[in-house]
């Protein structure tokens, strides 16, 4: 009997659990739940409000239930259920560090219970992996939720299961065709809510993965799914609008503009509450763009502009990865300020209203620079900006900010001039762009010819704005890269002749809002250096590298305890840096220093010394990895891999905000991935811990190079030179030597921040 009542009991639960609402959601108001009907009433409240997009609201029922459902004695399958449908929303909420052990511990609960739930808490498993970009471990947990629910034919959550399956998927192509063939298998669904929740996510994972060379099948797939969406009987609000803007995104796909703005209008009247501004953003940029295509210049402007405070309002509450696992900035925030940015300077007049347009444009930019670093460090929160408008009165002498733009069928050349803004556009997509960025990139990483790629760079990237530069009198850039740029040193742009740093001393930003770029250093009495270094990485750090780094250093994983430690050894002679020793000891002898070499350099230690304070300049010469976020990006100590996350505690003490350190400095560092991560994370470790200056290379070089460099940048610093100026004039001199002129061992270097 009780086994009997517990299985109902689950059944309500999972039911509630994959959203079956009926009407309006429930009142704010929250009794107090006692028994496990009362439970089930609070949780059914929080599924309604969950489903209409009232998330902190949901999460308010959720938490009651928590709390009231440990009391409710033996009933281990209502726990789990109340664990799942918190655990879920937390993660709808973007706290997944909140919601994994709510849910991990609601899937050990069903180990030995109803398959239903063993399922249901696997997919939210597998969306939870899949959003944190784990796509084997999202695999995983499908494959699990799959086997559980086997026995019980196409229903709505088997079928939620085979869409996270998919989406988990590698292979663009076989995506795509799954999809349509999940669309074939759900149409066979009755019409009520849990099959319209269905039909939606896979509608929407069509639209944004089908392309026209996937033929006109999905086009059908899409529109059946959103049409018996839109014909069900009364879904809740949120799921009309969500079904209005996948019906109008497909409709201007096909070039159906004013059928699909007429779509957008009726989406954007039920959403009109304002409660689902995320939504409305969309909605609001996806007007613009019809108007836009429409000849509507003027209202479409308006439209962005809306689309824009919108997504301002809520930028802190955006996940940085979406439930099926696409990223926010580039599925959202990207997409809506550079199409706002893009209108914007269509209509940009002249005189007054063209510098207003291009500091508009500047502003909304710099909203996507805030979300890479974002991203990077995993959270919105956790880059903490404090927006600055000053940047558009600050002036410095012999000094001009380069800001390029990639469009869709231009770039747009920036430079700014103290409060002036000079504008040039080129007529070059920004596909192109990034294909001759990629290009260069491959040569420089592999020390082939380079240089059409970098003439031609050049050509779009500098020559437009080269006579202003000149007119300014400019002898610094500061350079502010757009996405896709971030891998290319601007140094290395070549005129045919000569390159860049040749002529102009070169400064990276992260962006222009976030502070201390232009922070002037302040005298100190205490000017010494913390310099540590790791030639020979044979301590305790070097077991606990990932397995993707030892297996592109080696060839292979360790497959035993005797293969490790061959491994181990075959590791430590693949990583030994022998010069740095040379490099460790130039850079103290320079200056008053502290010197941390090989098994002094510890993870303490260096945390130690670093929040005494006491240090002006920091040099680390060691291993450095930079992978896909701030958790995977590493350098190496002798006993221990310190993230950037690490470094971020260390180099954030109240001591430091006070005195930031003058120049960090990271040499021999790898960008695992091969592409921008090195720049996002410097820039990034730079804007959250106060460093004022920050050097590093943007790929891998030998140490000897590395040494000679550093040896060089440090002999201009101390002749006077400002760090701008001392870093090219040691890329100058290694331009000029027979063994280093090769734009491989010289452009990498680069200084993030300030250049006094």
């Amino acid at each position: 009997m009780l086994e009997a009542q517990m299985r109902l009991d689950l059944i309500a639960i999972t039911v509630l659990a994959l959203g079956v609402a009926v009407g309006n959601a429930a009142s704010a108001e929250m009794p107090v739940p006692v028994s496990a009907a009362e439970i089930r009433s609070v949780v059914l409240r929080g599924e309604q409000l969950r489903d209409n997009g009232e998330l902190q609201a949901a999460q308010q029922q959720f938490d009651a239930a928590l709390q009231a459902v440990v009391d409710v004695k033996g009933d281990i399958g209502l726990l789990a259920a109340v664990e799942a449908a918190a655990g879920y929303n937390l993660f709808l909420l973007n706290s997944k560090e909140a919601a994994e052990p709510l849910l991990k511990a609601a899937y050990r609960s069903t180990e030995t219970g109803p398959d239903y739930l063993r399922g249901l808490v696997g997919l939210y498993l597998s969306e939870l992996a899949l959003a944190g970009g784990d796509r084997q471990q999202a695999l995983q947990y499908a494959d699990q939720a799959e086997a559980a629910l086997r026995s019980q034919g196409d229903s709505p959550l088997r079928m939620s299961v085979a869409l996270s399956r998919t989406a988990a998927g590698e292979d663009k192509s076989g995506r795509v065709a799954a999809l349509l063939e999940l669309a074939a298998r759900i149409e066979s669904l009755p019409n009520d809510f849990p099959a319209a929740k269905v039909r939606l996510k896979t509608a929407e994972a069509l639209l944004a993965e089908a392309a026209p060379s996937d033929g006109q099948g999905w086009v059908g797939a899409a529109y059946a799914a959103l049409d018996k969406v839109l014909a069900g009987a009364n879904p809740p609000p949120r799921m009309r609008v969500e079904a209005l803007l996948g019906m109008a995104r497909l409709y201007r796909q096909q070039n159906r503009d004013r059928e699909a703005l007429a779509l957008t209008e009726q989406a954007l009247a039920l959403a009109g509450d304002r409660r689902y501004l995320e939504l409305l953003a969309e909605l609001e940029a996806l007007q613009g763009d019809l108007l836009l295509r429409l000849g509507q210049q003027v209202p479409a402007l308006r439209a962005y502009e809306q689309a824009v405070n919108d997504l301002l309002a809520i930028r802190g509450d955006l996940p940085i990865n979406l439930p099926d696992g696409r990223s926010a900035i580039d599925t959202v925030i990207d997409p809506l300020h550079r199409g706002y940015v893009d209108l914007l300077l269509r209509q940009a007049g002249t005189g007054d209203s063209e510098q207003q347009a291009l500091n508009k444009a500047m502003s909304s930019m710099e909203a996507i620079k805030e979300a890479d670093l974002q991203d990077f460090f995993l959270g919105r929160c956790s880059i903490s900006v404090q927006t600055r408008d000053d940047w558009r009165e600050l002036a410095f002498p012999e000094t001009v900010i380069v800001y390029p733009i990639l469009l869709t069928d231009r770039l747009e050349l920036l430079m700014k001039h103290g409060p002036l803004v000079v504008r040039r556009s080129v007529p070059v997509s920004a596909e192109r762009v990034r294909e001759q960025a990629q290009i260069l990139t491959q040569r420089l990483h592999a020390g082939k010819d380079y240089r059409a790629a970098a003439k031609q760079l050049y050509q779009w990237l500098f020559e437009p704005i080269a006579n202003d530069v000149a007119a300014a009198g400019a002898k610094l850039l500061l350079y502010v890269p757009d996405r896709n740029l971030r891998a290319v040193p601007y140094s290395v742009l070549q005129d045919g002749g000569r390159f860049l740093v040749e002529q102009y001393a070169i400064v990276t930003l992260p962006g222009l809002t976030f502070q201390n770029w232009d922070k002037q250093v302040a005298k100190r009495k205490n000017l010494r250096a913390l310099v540590a270094g790791l030639s020979r990485p044979d301590g305790a750090a070097i077991d606990t590298l990932p397995d993707n780094v030892v297996e592109r250093l080696i060839g292979n994983k360790p497959a035993d305890v005797a293969q490790k430690a061959m491994d181990r050894s075959r590791l430590v002679e693949e990583l030994s840096l022998p010069n740095i020793e040379r490099e460790i000891d130039s850079v103290a002898k320079r200056q008053n220093s502290t010197m941390l070499l090989n098994n002094q350099f510890t993870a303490s230690a260096l945390k130690r010394d670093i929040e005494t304070g006491d240090y002006a300049k920091v040099h680390i010469a060691s291993h450095g990895y930079f992978g896909k976020n701030a958790k995977e990006s590493f350098v190496m100590a002798y006993d221990q891999n310190l993230t950037l996350l690490d470094f971020e505690g260390s180099l954030g003490g109240d001591r430091l905000k006070s005195e930031p350190i003058d120049l960090l400095t990271l040499s021999a560092c790898e960008t695992a991935e091969g592409d921008d991560r090195m720049l996002l994370g410097f820039s990034g470790l730079a804007v959250k811990s106060n460093v004022l200056s920050a050097v590093g290379s943007l790929w891998s070089i030998n140490d000897q190079a590395a040494t000679e460099f550093m040896h060089l940048f440090y002999d201009g610093l101390g002749n006077s030179l400002n760090k701008a100026e001392a870093m090219r004039q040691a890329q100058i001199a290694m331009i000029k030597s027979k063994r280093f002129k090769h734009p491989f061992f010289w452009s990498p270097f680069i200084l993030i921040g300030g250049w006094q």
